[in-house]
């Protein structure tokens, strides 16, 4: 007979999760959460749902999902969110806060760790990285392309189509002039890079900071500014091909970027952060990727359980 955990318990499983996300568990931890696990099955029961939903992480918003979890209001969100996700409700929650909630809406997705390619009607082709969602409008007067979340790379098609082709991000549109590029919606603003020819990038509410890059260079932008230009290498986009390729990169950045590919929580220590890597891996293996870590750096790399990894330094 199976067993269905109660609210409360649901609500200590989503708390575990809550105190481990925010840092690593100690030893002491540990064994508290597995005598807490022990002590009655409805207990399992629930952390197995827990499981479950960190295996689809990519649908929880980003700033939830990495943030250190510090405050007793972030906390009580982030509980409601998973409450909601597991299926127990909570009446009120307001939905809309959390736009990639809504993506499983959008024309094309990407589920977290999946990469997919599509060809448009005008011949441009369209990769859509991890854990990605886009629409599609393509009408007499323009081609559109709506970036709801994550990144895609593009290269447009049939320069003797005159309508424009337009990418639209939370923070503005880019008007690719016969172009390939990558467009990336972070948390706070959009990032580009340009691979060849030319883009116009256009603020959402300052249209008067547009700015043209070309090839080799790129930027990110928010709704009232243009940051700076600085060069782009096509080994920013070799995700296109299942890689990850870093050149002298602190370890909290890779692991960082290794963390958009898998579900679950991606932890790594203050101590261990700095640490200096150099490599190519591979996007669909980041358990491989993080082995290879561990064989070449002073790090362990600890699995709390298959959704839930800690790397620590281990001089």
């Amino acid at each position: 007979m199976a067993i269905a955990p109660s609210r409360q318990v649901f609500e200590a499983a989503a708390s575990w999760y809550v105190q481990f996300q925010a840092e690593p568990p100690t030893l002491a931890e540990q064994r508290a959460w597995q005598l807490w696990i022990d002590s009655d099955p409805a207990h399992l029961a629930a952390w197995s749902q827990m499981e479950q939903l960190q295996r689809h992480l990519g649908t929880l918003p980003q700033d939830l999902k990495r943030r250190a979890l510090n405050s007793g209001q972030q906390r009580r969100q982030v509980l409601k969110l998973l409450l909601l996700a597991t299926g127990t409700g909570f009446v009120g929650w307001n939905l809309q806060q959390h736009s990639s909630l809504g993506n499983v809406w959008a024309d094309y997705t990407t589920r977290v760790g999946q990469r997919r390619h599509l060809t448009l009607a005008d011949g441009s082709q369209i990769q859509l990285n991890t854990d990605t969602a886009i629409d599609v409008s393509f009408d007499a007067t323009q081609r559109l392309i709506r970036l709801r979340a994550g990144e895609i790379l593009i290269q447009t098609g049939k320069l003797g189509d005159q309508r424009p082709f337009f990418v639209e991000t939370r923070d503005g549109r880019i008007q690719a002039l016969g172009t390939r590029f990558s467009v990336h919606q972070l948390s706070g603003s959009t990032r580009v890079g340009v691979l060849e020819d030319r883009i116009s990038i256009q603020p959402g509410e300052d249209l008067a900071a547009a700015r043209i890059l070309t090839a080799g260079q790129g930027a990110d932008f928010d709704r009232r500014h243009v940051g700076l230009i600085h060069p782009f290498r096509p080994s920013e986009v070799a995700w296109s091909n299942g890689q990850l390729i870093v050149l002298d990169a602190r370890l909290g950045d890779v692991l960082d970027e290794l963390g958009r590919y898998r579900s679950g929580v991606l932890q790594c220590d203050a101590r261990a952060q700095d640490l200096r890597v150099s490599g190519t891996f591979r996007l669909d293996s980041t358990d491989a990727a993080l082995a290879n870590l561990q064989a070449s750096l002073p790090i362990n790399v600890r699995y709390f359980t298959r959704y839930w990894v800690s790397i620590s330094h281990n001089a």
